[in-house]
């Protein structure tokens, strides 16, 4: 048994390793190891295996595709110029609050889609620029966008590596907002303050401001319209959970559709096909990477190393069960993303500890797994943070920046892994 898992294992890693050295797109990779797995258990390659593997996460692709087109949406009609332009024009004498509220913005994409390259390549493109004209360095600035990726990512409403564990350990998808935003939020705060708090000087704010309000190259869309669509996102993501037998729940999709349609009637004129191919294209890769961690996820299942890693990880001594999750997890998101962790390691991990308060569990290990969006080769938010900013080369230096803000997300995922019981309780999860 320990032979031919070994060997299909291997196999599979040689792929990965091949994969990464000719740079192919994560995605390909995925699928490339998936096919070598069903190659390496001397089975053939198993097709209808394959393309049902693809759309194992069908309905998660579906809330990726919407929340970006909404997010686009947002970005060519003005809505996000809007908010940015209030938020310094009312706040650049409370520096420490603007951060923090700009650090939200950069969180929000992710927040809506549940993943880190989407809010790089919305909110964090917008947000860098300003960072680093209120005075905080290139590498400080690709440090928050890294921060802001991995906890918005980790944030409610939408936390698609819970969805993922959820869906593989039959669990709903209900009680976690209280723990992730008690998890994610102060983290937040932290993480900008710690990062550019002390570059930013008042006559620079000063400056920032007088530009803004000279600047005319830009409409900005003016009155209530533009915050519109977040009221009606909220409204329709809150409504079922708060009026649960009256308000009737459309689903992350739809909400995010019926947002996006808002939107479009709410400030800048909308170009619809342009906005909605320019949307594609920033979701595509994501989509891709759900169908490879389909196809790997369908070939760990069919080759039986899923249920092998699972009995693997359960049988780790107790007493180093909390120190092997919380290091094993963001390692493995190095070459699997955290969504691929997350289907890989993520239900061995929550069923390890059946005598936990499993939301709480589900929680912690969220947070573990979101710290692999730091770690090589795909380190999705901090390359992604840090090829924003123009400093891609100079990775190493992000990452020591962040290293103070991601020890204490680990310690605290740590410290709710722990004692998840008495947070549950006093939670009421």
């Amino acid at each position: 048994m320990w032979t031919y898992y070994g060997i299909i294992l291997a196999a599979m890693a040689v792929a990965f390793w091949f994969g990464f050295r000719y740079k192919l797109p994560v995605g390909l990779v995925m699928v490339i190891a998936g096919a070598v797995g069903f190659l390496a258990s001397g089975r053939g390659l198993p097709l209808r295996h394959m393309v049902e593997g693809s759309f194992f996460f069908f309905y998660l692709m579906m809330v990726i595709a919407t929340s970006v087109l909404f997010v686009t949406i947002l970005e060519a009609s003005g809505s996000f110029d809007a908010l940015t332009r209030l938020l310094i024009t009312k706040l650049y004498k409370r520096p420490s609050l603007l951060l923090c509220l700009l650090m939200l913005l950069i969180m929000l994409p992710a927040m809506l889609t549940g993943s880190a390259p989407v809010a790089m390549l919305s909110t964090g493109v917008l947000v860098a620029p300003i960072l680093l004209r209120m005075g905080i360095p290139k590498i400080q600035t690709a440090g928050i966008l890294a921060m802001g990726g991995l906890l918005g990512q980790s944030a409610p409403p939408i936390n698609v590596m819970i969805m993922i564990i959820a869906t593989s350990v039959f669990m709903p998808y209900e009680g976690f907002n209280l723990p992730l935003a008690i998890l994610t939020f102060p983290l937040a705060a932290f993480s900008v303050l710690y990062l550019g708090r002390r570059y930013v000087k008042p006559e620079t704010m000063e400056k920032l401001v007088a530009e803004i309000e000279a600047d005319t190259s830009t409409e900005i869309p003016k009155g209530f319209g533009p915050y519109l669509p977040f009221v009606v996102l909220a409204i329709l993501m809150a409504g079922p959970r708060i009026w649960p037998t009256t308000f009737v729940d459309p689903g992350a999709p739809l909400s995010f559709t019926i947002s996006a349609i808002v939107a479009l009637f709410t400030g800048r004129k909308v170009n619809l096909p342009e906005v909605t191919k320019v949307s594609m294209k920033k979701a595509l890769g994501v989509l891709c990477l759900f169908v490879g961690i389909g196809v790997l996820v369908q070939s760990l299942s069919f080759t039986g190393l899923r249920g092998f890693i699972a009995v693997a990880s359960m049988a780790v001594p107790k007493q180093f069960l909390y120190p092997f999750v919380g290091i094993t997890a963001p390692l493995v998101c190095g070459p699997l993303v955290p969504f691929g962790a997350s289907a890989v390691v993520g239900p061995p991990f929550v069923l390890a500890f059946t005598d936990q308060n499993s939301v709480i569990i589900t929680s912690a290990v969220s947070m573990f797994l979101s710290l692999g969006c730091l770690t090589p080769p795909t380190a999705l938010s901090g390359l992604f943070g840090a090829r924003v900013v123009g400093v891609e080369k100079e990775y190493g230096k992000v990452f020591r920046a962040v290293l103070v803000p991601a020890t204490l997300t680990f310690i605290l995922a740590l410290i709710f892994m722990i004692y998840a019981n008495p947070i549950g309780k006093f939670l009421g999860v």
